[in-house]
């Protein structure tokens, strides 16, 4: 069963060897997630969209996801592309309820949300555009690591060349 912790805390990949495994009576082949699905988060302060190139069978979708079957004409990569981008994101806060304790997008407003539909060609690259800036991102948070941990380096050699001393006098603070 596909749950929202079975997600990078990123939403971009699932661990599948993480899901739960639950035996219904009976589940329905149309309960059943398939390669291209786009399972939607529905409930909750972070929406997302996902879609799907590959999954365990069977794996059905826990309470919290609509699950949406893209038609021939649209990508399900640029389908969770577009459900994730701020326009998106506005029409679920502005069509949104909030439940007994977490906000939630009905069916019926996350179905009333337009989507566009450019050519095949036009929405992979989309999706190659948006692939590249997410692999940006990830090289310059990497980037940005590495430098900070260079610095460092270089900060301690030079305290280590200087006179050390003994700290001393230490006092605890007292305590209620």
């Amino acid at each position: 069963m596909l749950q929202i912790r079975d997600f990078n805390s990123a939403r971009t990949s699932v661990s599948y060897d993480e899901m739960i495994s639950v035996s219904p009576a009976e589940i329905s082949p149309k309960m059943c997630l398939q390669p291209g699905d786009v399972v939607f988060l529905a409930k909750g302060v972070r929406k997302f969209a996902y879609a799907f190139d590959e999954l365990p069978e069977p794996t059905i979708a826990s309470g919290y996801f609509f699950v949406v079957r893209s038609s021939q004409e649209v990508l399900p990569t640029y389908l969770a592309w577009y459900l994730n981008q701020e326009p998106a994101l506005q029409h679920y806060r502005r069509y949104g309820t909030s439940g007994a304790r977490m906000p939630v997008v009905s069916r019926d407003g996350f179905g009333a949300l337009p989507v566009p539909v450019p050519s095949l060609s036009t929405q992979k690259g989309i999706i190659e555009i948006d692939e590249l800036a997410q692999r940006e991102q990830s090289l310059l948070a990497r980037l940005s690591e590495k430098k900070k941990t260079l610095a460092t380096a270089a900060c301690l050699q030079l305290a280590e060349q200087s006179n050390s001393l003994q700290i001393q006098n230490i006092h605890e603070r007292p305590t209620d």
